[in-house]
């Protein structure tokens, strides 16, 4: 286990493989499935929006994830996939910054994506939907992202909480990514994922149980906002989520009429 227990955020915040386990049991069957070919679907995505080119649908996909939903990530992707050029910023009608598109203008110009991402958790997202999964099984990636953490410590974190999270990491001067502390998180999947193979003798890896369970606390998370009511903030969320359904429905059925499988989210449709 990697030692990152000592930092104080993780005294406050203790994350288990146990944790993960109770959530991946409260799974439906039909999650289960989803979850274990999410990023094998979610490759099938980058493939078809880049032409074939897995590294650079992938890599688009990881730079327009921050702050996005799923769909919306997938819409913005495909459009300067489609359009052969950056969006972003002020005036650019998408919620994305100036810093992603110089990125994405950076990869369309050939460079790689592992020299233009600089945090571990898209590291990690454009690493396994470039290859529906892990590379090598042996170096296990997981996307450790609000959900995932807060499946991790066992009841959902604030906005707040995750943020002052030590999982940002930093990059060094050779270009790799000090990553300890996101690490240790990722470790806690890897033991979940091996007591899930063991009981349900079904091999599992770790970013299948993180999509699982993502799955899992999204519609967790909706079913609470149902029990205690919509506020604004949730409706004006679920207008944005419809409108982007709806945007990207429209862009598939004119420029990407074969993509008829992708992943989806652990909330019904909002269009």
């Amino acid at each position: 286990m990697t030692p990152a227990c000592d930092h104080p955020w993780f005294q406050m915040h203790p994350v288990s493989p146990e944790n993960i386990v109770r959530h991946y049991e409260l799974a439906t069957s039909g999650e289960i499935e989803r979850g274990m070919r999410w990023y094998r679907d979610a490759n099938h995505v980058a493939v078809t929006i880049a032409d074939g080119d897995a590294h650079l649908g992938a890599g688009m996909l990881a730079i327009y994830s921050p702050q996005q939903g799923w769909i919306e990530n997938i819409l913005t992707a495909a459009r300067v996939l489609q359009e052969r050029k950056g969006i972003g910023g002020p005036g650019s009608g998408a919620f994305a910054s100036a810093l992603q598109k110089r990125a994405a203008d950076r990869l369309l110009a050939g460079e790689r994506y592992e020299d233009l991402l600089t945090g571990p958790k898209i590291r990690d997202f454009a690493h396994l939907i470039e290859h529906g999964g892990d590379k090598d099984p042996a170096d296990p990636h997981v996307v450790v992202d609000r959900h995932a953490i807060s499946v991790a410590i066992g009841y959902p974190v604030t906005t707040e909480e995750y943020g002052a999270a030590p999982l940002k990491g930093a990059k060094r001067r050779d270009g790799s990514i000090s990553r300890r502390h996101y690490d240790h998180v990722v470790d806690q999947y890897r033991s979940a994922a091996e007591l899930t193979t063991a009981s349900s003798g079904r091999l599992v890896a770790a970013h299948q149980v993180q999509a699982v369970t993502w799955l899992v606390r999204q519609r967790l998370n909706q079913e609470t906002e149902q029990q205690r009511g919509l506020n604004p903030l949730d409706k004006a969320r679920n207008r944005a989520r419809a409108n982007s359904e709806e945007a990207w429905q429209a862009f598939r059925e004119l420029h990407l009429p074969e993509l008829a499988v992708f992943p989806g989210t652990g909330y019904l449709s909002a269009a």
